[in-house]
């Protein structure tokens, strides 16, 4: 059932413009006002073109009450290529796992990712978001207030675009385990029971072993959707791979691009894998960004 994008050698981006290597997939429309991106060589985006980066750490994005009643300050964590001179740049946004119950913005997996694509140029952003002692007590609660959270990440981003070097038309969204839940149903969703989201510029979702199943996301996929990249062991038991098929048939019957990158015999955060995993989003990437910057 997956969809297979073109896979692009390193030679090939070599020998040849990357634009044209990257006409690939579905295409999605871009409204005219969209500023384009620059793409300046065809290494920056998928290979290692920096060796340094700037780490902006708990910046406070936003004031929430939990779920006990208290004021509770949100912050994230701001990677941009050091001494790069590009100012408009592609953003990944990186959301944590945990359970919903644990796990911080300085997840190990969630830092490396972040780091390792800030050095191919983007900026990477990893936020946190409310958590609960027994979110299970309220799963439907727990998922609509950590999605709140990260649309106001969103809409941080979106405000201090210009201080980052970001281009607010070029946002991806990377989610891990409840972090991939949480961001399924953002990217899908748009809507919570009190909150319309802007998901305005949003133009990939990266989804890491976190596919909802039936009962944490509503069937509200549709045409507009992001293009989608899952990686999942295909051993999982935490979350099963079948979620991951279930989903990627929603993506299929609307006409959305995806790629699954089914990794056998592993299980749930397949950190083993990350270098091919790291590879694979980077390609899946590279299609999008050049696909929408022409």
């Amino acid at each position: 059932m997956s969809k297979k994008l073109i896979k692009i050698s390193l030679f090939a981006m070599l020998s040849t413009v990357l634009i044209t290597l990257c006409m690939c997939g579905k295409k999605k429309e871009s409204a005219a006002e969209v500023k384009k991106l620059v793409i300046p060589d065809s290494l920056r985006y998928i290979k290692q073109v920096f060796d340094s980066v700037e780490v902006k750490k708990d910046i406070i994005f936003s004031e929430v009450i939990n779920y006990k009643d208290s004021l509770e300050k949100l912050h994230l964590d701001v990677y941009t290529p050091f001494e790069d001179n590009e100012i408009n740049r592609p953003v990944i946004l990186w959301v944590h796992g945990g359970g919903f119950s644990g796990g911080t913005k300085t997840q190990s997996y969630i830092t490396t990712l972040a780091i390792t694509f800030a050095r191919k140029g983007y900026v990477s952003v990893s936020t946190d978001y409310r958590l609960r002692k027994d979110p299970g007590e309220d799963m439907s609660a727990t998922i609509n207030d950590a999605v709140n959270d990260v649309m106001a990440a969103l809409e941080w981003i979106r405000k201090n675009s210009f201080k980052y070097g970001i281009n607010k038309d070029y946002i991806i969204v990377g989610g891990g385990s409840a972090g991939g839940i949480l961001s399924s149903n953002l990217c899908y969703k748009d809507s919570s029971d009190t909150v319309t989201w802007d998901k305005s510029g949003l133009i990939a979702f990266i989804n890491l072993w976190g596919s909802p199943n039936i009962d944490r996301m509503d069937k509200t996929v549709d045409r507009n959707d992001p293009p989608t990249i899952f990686a999942h062991g295909i051993a999982d038991s935490i979350v099963p791979y079948s979620n991951c098929l279930w989903l990627s048939c929603l993506l299929d019957q609307q006409n959305v691009e995806y790629e699954i990158f089914a990794i056998e015999g592993a299980g749930h955060t397949p950190v083993a894998h990350m270098n091919d995993i790291e590879a694979k989003i980077s390609e899946f990437l590279c299609c999008i960004l050049t696909r929408n910057s022409i």
